[in-house]
């Protein structure tokens, strides 16, 4: 237990923040996580944007490291208010990284793979220069820019497909494709022209607190092993739950444009180049941090070979009962 730091989480209360929260407050003594939406007893309220409210933060807790998750992240929501867009992934970064640097505070700031215009054919590395092609992305490459032009002891940690938070916290596409088996759907569509590395949350809580004992400071690509598109974690998924009677069909992005109308980069592929070469690149091959995900978060959603889901048994009924233990943090 690390009894002189002082954490200071921002945006805690979504995906990667409830896996980041439980595992650091393992590692530090004094942890205190802070959210615009307060969906837990654990947050307190903190709104990024507010300068006065993020001044009065560091003046009564003294934070020694922030960790800033909070981001507007709906590449929709970003296109039609930029004016937010701009307010939460740029300009409350740069509020951040200014009283950090008069702090002497360390800085990690989450960015995205969305950074990237996605024309190169293989994967990104860090030493790739950024070219976003939305508001989702620009902002938060300005963000980037903010952190690391503001404060020296930053980490700018970019992260690929989220997966994590259980049914309570999942809102992307892994929970999307489960609901739809949940719904007695027979036919399900994935889009096969887009790809990426998904991450999974925990393994990204467990890297970001071997690399910050590095203090190596700088720009860092932290995503799974392995890439995809949509249509293989689908897949993946129907392997996993033992869904064999499940049609699977493969479709363009333009399949769901009413809907996330917002152009997507072809490639967002990274590697975790600059992990490796200092030796602290912990992160597991998606598929199997995805199996380990489905099989203790979403237990009900996987059939027996004869069919049966396990709420179907007596057995099943304790799966689903199955609350996740701080002790695989441990691993």
């Amino acid at each position: 237990m690390n009894c002189g730091e002082k954490v200071l989480i921002t945006g805690c209360g979504g995906m990667l923040g409830s896996a980041i929260y439980p595992y650091f407050t393992l590692s530090y003594q004094n942890v205190v996580a802070t959210d615009f939406r307060v969906n837990e007893t654990w947050l307190s309220y903190l709104d990024v944007r507010d300068e006065s409210a993020l001044r009065s933060y560091f003046a009564d807790f003294r934070p020694t490291l922030v960790l800033h998750l909070a981001a507007e992240t709906s590449l929709e929501y970003c296109e039609n208010h930029r004016d937010i867009a701009e307010d939460t992934n740029h300009l409350a970064t740069a509020t951040i990284a200014r009283l950090c640097a008069e702090a002497g505070t360390t800085l990690v700031y989450i960015s995205t793979a969305g950074v990237f215009d996605g024309k190169k054919e293989g994967l990104y590395t860090e030493e790739d220069a950024p070219n976003p092609i939305m508001t989702y992305g620009r902002t938060k490459y300005l963000g980037e820019l903010a952190a690391q032009r503001l404060c020296d002891k930053t980490f700018v940690i970019r992260a690929g497909w989220m997966m994590g938070g259980g049914r309570e916290k999942e809102k992307k596409f892994i929970y999307k494709i489960l609901k739809q088996l949940e719904a007695g759907r027979k036919e399900i569509f994935a889009v096969d022209d887009l790809w990426g590395t998904p991450t999974y949350t925990r393994d990204f809580a467990i890297n970001l607190r071997a690399l910050l004992a590095t203090r190596k400071y700088g720009t860092y690509h932290m995503v799974c092993e392995g890439t995809g598109t949509r249509h293989d974690v689908a897949r993946e998924i129907l392997a996993i739950c033992n869904r064999r009677d499940i049609k699977l069909t493969p479709v363009s992005s333009e399949f769901f444009s009413d809907e996330y109308f917002v152009i997507r980069p072809r490639s967002e592929m990274m590697s975790n180049s600059r992990l490796r070469q200092i030796g602290c690149n912990n992160m597991r091959p998606w598929r199997s941090a995805l199996r380990e995900y489905i099989k203790e978060c979403f237990p009900e959603c996987i059939q027996d070979m004869s069919g049966r889901r396990p709420e179907d048994n007596r057995e099943g009924l304790e799966q689903k009962r199955h609350v996740l233990s701080l002790h695989t943090y441990n691993r």
